[in-house]
C-alpha cells in the first residue's frame, strides 16, 4: 500500500511505532519518493507528466502532505529510538523503457499502477489545497495518463524500503 503523502508528522508515526512495538519488534516502510525522475532527459519540461509532478509536490507542501519524505524514514527511525536500521533503494521505472527484462516487467505494472490511480491520487491535493475543480482534474489526469503510456519518457521513482528494530 502506497502511504506517500498519507501522514503530515511522519516523525511523529515512527515514534508511536517505536512505542506500541514490544522490544525486538521490527518497522518496514516500503514506498516511492517523489518528485518523478527522468533517467535521460526524455521527458518535456511542458508534458502533462512534468507538469502533474511539479504540481504534486506544490500541493502537497501547500497540505503539508508531503511527498518526498519516504527517502527520510531512516533518519526518522533513528530518532525515534530504533536500531539495526537498513534502507534499500530501489528504481521504479513507470513504464516498459527499461532494457533490463524484470525492470521492463516492473515498469509495465508500475504504469498501469499510475494510470488507474492518477486521478485519486491528485483529486484532494488538487481541489482542496489548490482550488481545482473535478472536471479540470479528470481532464488534466488524462492527459497525464497518456504521458505515462508514452514509451519515450525514461521516467521513474525512488523507492525504499527502510527497516529498523525497536532494541
Amino acid at each position: 500500500m502506497m502511504m506517500t503523502g498519507a501522514f503530515r508528522d511522519w516523525p511523529a508515526f515512527h515514534r508511536q511505532a517505536f512505542q506500541f512495538l514490544n522490544p525486538g519488534g521490527w518497522l518496514e516502510i516500503q514506498d516511492i519518493d517523489f518528485p518523478l525522475r527522468c533517467a535521460d532527459g526524455s521527458l518535456p519540461a511542458d508534458s502533462a507528466l512534468q507538469r502533474w509532478n511539479d504540481i504534486m509536490m506544490e500541493s502537497s507542501e501547500r497540505s503539508t502532505f508531503l511527498l518526498n519524505t519516504c527517502g527520510k524514514a531512516a533518519d526518522f527511525m533513528r530518532a525515534a529510538g530504533f536500531v539495526d536500521i537498513v534502507r534499500v533503494p530501489y528504481k521504479w521505472p513507470i513504464g516498459r523503457w527499461p532494457r533490463n527484462e524484470k525492470m521492463k516487467e516492473l515498469g509495465g505494472m508500475v504504469r498501469e499502477n499510475f494510470v488507474g490511480g492518477v486521478e485519486t491520487m491528485s483529486l484532494a491535493l488538487f481541489t482542496r489545497f489548490l482550488g481545482w475543480k473535478l472536471e479540470d482534474v479528470q481532464e488534466f489526469t488524462e492527459q497525464v495518463r497518456n504521458d505515462m503510456c508514452n514509451p519515450t519518457y525514461h521516467t521513474y521513482f525512488d523507492m525504499y524500503v527502510t527497516y529498523g528494530r525497536k532494541p
